[in-house]
């Protein structure tokens, strides 16, 4: 069954409001998309926000063993605004002609995406493809499973474990909100409703020198009262009641007691239309301010956190279940210095890590977590592909189709940002760390 897969994670449901992306992250959203094209067999087409090195996507097409390499449309190819159908009717008409050209009954074409939005709902309609799902999906329910405000409602309500703190709009009340648990707890973190990675958290805090892991911005305040909290988040635009035109609805906040973790946790989790969600992959999260990569499984995990995670992350799925939602789905949670095991939010969408299980499965099998130890890192400067590799096969280190260790590129964008995104595959975790050090020597001789 070949795939039309739209990379969407440019998506109008990432981000309440793009000013709230700050400008250093606003294309690591472009970028994200590479990472889905892991996940294509040779027949299949993608459609990404930007464009995506051919050298790189040879590379994986080969790796994949695949027999040619996948058909790959960019947006900048097809004149339009963002992704829904209406506004690229170029796009449109090549999507019918390619789908139409290679049509099969009885092997129909099905639609993947990024986020199951309501634009990907109205190019279900318009192609045809998926016409149940763009039903459900037309109802805004992936755009719901992405919201902070509505999992902290849903994990309050089902007794999972969640920090304290409130769901609150711009203006006067998150100024109060900051004030009040600031003053009791010393630490309080302001996030954006829909956003992703981290991009414009605001960590407040009256301590100096302790962890920020999860903040994109930090700030010390001396005192804690709403005036000097007021002053602080003014450069932010969060102090002041927005002026909204009639008929919008504010982007909401939520203002949390921040603690500093032990260690950071995620999951991909697979939730199905009816029956029980099945736990793909999880990890520890490579945390600096943001999110900068993953090892998998998580390393010495005692069992009672492993049957309290696993516990947990079912009953969110469910509850997402539920709500209508099905198509993947990753959960984040930290384990604080006390010991104790807090949820941070659901995204039903592709994840950071969701490729990387893709990777997993495709090339070391299902069961990989029982055998192997993966260790990814993102934004690590370093050549193109076609130079990366031959780096890599001269040191030993590049992961081969039919090896269980290695190095593997996980995504290039030297062409914009400079930098790659690798996975270390080793046989436990000493075997990749170790061979992480040896990628790492070799990269700074370049």
């Amino acid at each position: 069954m070949p795939k039309l897969m739209f990379a969407n994670s440019t998506s109008r449901a990432m981000v309440a409001r793009p000013d709230d992306v700050p400008d250093d992250a606003k294309d690591s959203y472009r970028l994200l998309a590479n990472r889905m094209l892991w996940s294509l067999d040779a027949e299949d087409i993608a459609v990404l926000p930007g464009r995506v090195s051919p050298a790189w996507l040879s590379y994986v097409a080969e790796l994949l063993g695949l027999v040619s390499v996948p058909t790959v449309l960019s947006l900048r190819d097809y004149p339009g605004d963002g992704w829904y159908p209406g506004a690229r009717s170029e796009l449109a008409d090549a999507l019918r002609g390619r789908i139409g050209e290679s049509g099969d009954a009885a092997d129909p074409w099905r639609l993947v995406c990024y986020i199951h939005d309501r634009d990907i709902a109205s190019w279900e309609r318009l192609l045809g493809l998926g016409a149940d799902e763009s039903v459900r999906f037309a109802q805004g329910t992936a755009e719901l499973v992405n919201s902070k405000a509505v999992f902290r409602s849903m994990a309050t309500a089902c007794g999972i474990p969640v920090a304290e703190g409130r769901v609150v709009d711009r203006g006067p009340e998150l100024v109060d909100s900051v004030s009040e648990l600031l003053a009791r707890t010393g630490a309080v973190i302001v996030k954006q409703d829909v956003n992703a990675g981290g991009d414009g958290n605001i960590l407040l805090t009256t301590v100096r020198g302790g962890k920020e892991a999860g903040a994109h911005y930090v700030v010390h305040l001396a005192a804690t009262d709403p005036a000097t909290v007021r002053s602080a988040l003014r450069p932010f635009s969060l102090t002041d009641v927005p002026d909204l035109p009639a008929g919008a609805s504010p982007a909401r906040c939520v203002v949390e007691v921040y603690h500093e973790s032990a260690r950071e946790l995620s999951a991909d989790v697979f939730v199905p239309r009816t029956g029980a969600p099945t736990l793909m992959s999880y990890s520890d999260l490579r945390m600096a301010e943001t999110w900068k990569g993953s090892v998998y499984p998580p390393q010495n995990l005692s069992p009672r956190l492993h049957a309290h995670l696993g516990a947990y992350m079912q009953q969110v799925a469910i509850v997402a279940q539920q709500l209508g939602y099905h198509g993947p789905m990753n959960i984040d949670a930290i384990l604080t210095r006390s010991g104790e095991l807090l949820f941070n939010e659901f995204n039903g969408r592709v994840g950071g890590t969701t490729g990387i299980d893709t990777i997993g499965r495709r090339l070391l099998g299902h069961d990989y977590l029982d055998h192997h130890v993966l260790a990814s890192r993102i934004d690590v400067p370093a050549p193109g592909c076609d130079l990366l590799v031959k780096l890599l096969t001269e040191q030993g280190l590049l992961f081969t189709r039919g090896s269980d260790r290695g190095v593997i590129i996980y995504n290039d964008t030297t062409d914009d940002t400079g930098t790659v995104e690798y996975i270390v595959v080793g046989r436990d975790w000493a075997d990749t760390a170790r061979t992480e050090e040896q990628l790492t020597n070799a990269l700074n001789t370049l």
